[in-house]
């Protein structure tokens, strides 16, 4: 049943047919009762208005749930202050509303009732394995940046952990270094995780990151100054700006970025590739 909200246009009635609670009742209220088409009996009619738009709500709000496939994970009243909140204010505005179009519109911007639902659900801290999976599939915004929450909750689930991941480089605070034990690239520059709270092994790092590889790689494109420098030093900075190894002495003031201390594998690494320079240019 529609409710339409455009005023009626039937004839007046004279002033000494009213209540005086009629006569006193707000403009508001007036439109409301008049544009809901409830003939005007004072408070029974306005009555009538509070009831009509409470019973299309409650339809709504069990429709919606089954519409969107979240029963059993939520309930009508999880949805109640977001629906009550459109029905009354399009009531306000003297518009038609009708069960099914409300759910209608709902379905069209279902995206949005997932971001409301989620955010609901991260704020009631009572996560369950199915709630974290409706986040991280229904929800992939608020998931990425939720992903040091919902982490904890769904590691032994493999694709939604996968997922997680991928949804954390978009949404996230992604880091250039990547975790070793939860494989998130989510290193502070402490070498700390953002997401799954350890503190792992620095070599267990640099071998999850390649960082032998990319050490080869970057050094042939520096002076043998640079190589040499790194050598003496015993340690490069990972700079997180830049995404890329540096010696010491070019670390940026005020620069976000990693100090990765070289063991004697990466060091003989260094000068391997030094003596081969120096061959090089003697030959």
């Amino acid at each position: 049943m529609g409710l339409s909200l455009q005023k009626k246009s039937g004839g007046s009635r004279g002033r000494s047919g009213r209540s005086s609670r009629e006569t006193s009742r707000t403009p508001a209220e007036s439109k409301s009762v008049e544009t809901l088409g409830v003939s005007s009996r004072g408070v029974d009619s306005r009555k009538e208005v509070v009831d009509e738009v409470e019973r299309i709500i409650s339809e709504v709000l069990e429709e919606l749930i089954d519409r969107l496939g979240v029963r059993g994970l939520f309930d009508a009243d999880d949805l109640r202050d977001f629906v009550e909140g459109f029905v009354r204010s399009t009531v306000d505005e003297g518009k038609r509303i009708s069960k099914d179009s409300i759910v209608r519109r709902f379905e069209f911007y279902k995206d949005n009732v997932y971001k409301y639902l989620a955010m609901k659900a991260l704020r009631d801290r009572s996560l369950s394995g199915e709630l974290a999976e409706f986040i991280i599939h229904r929800a992939p915004e608020i998931a990425g940046k939720a992903a040091p929450l919902l982490y904890s909750i769904v590691k032994s689930n493999t694709f939604a952990l996968d997922t997680l991941r991928q949804l954390w480089n978009i949404y996230g605070r992604p880091t250039p270094l990547e975790c070793p034990i939860c494989n998130f690239k989510a290193l502070r520059p402490d070498l700390t995780c953002m997401v799954c709270g350890s503190a792992p092994d620095e070599e267990d790092v640099k071998k999850v990151n390649s960082f032998l590889e990319e050490l080869k790689y970057t050094i042939k494109g520096w002076h043998r100054s640079l190589v040499e420098e790194v050598i003496r030093a015993g340690y490069v900075y990972y700079d997180y700006n830049d995404r890329e190894i540096k010696p010491p002495s070019m670390m940026k003031p005020g620069g976000v970025g990693a100090i990765i201390t070289l063991n004697l594998r990466e060091k003989m690494a260094l000068r391997e590739y030094l003596s081969k320079l120096t061959e090089s240019t003697t030959s």
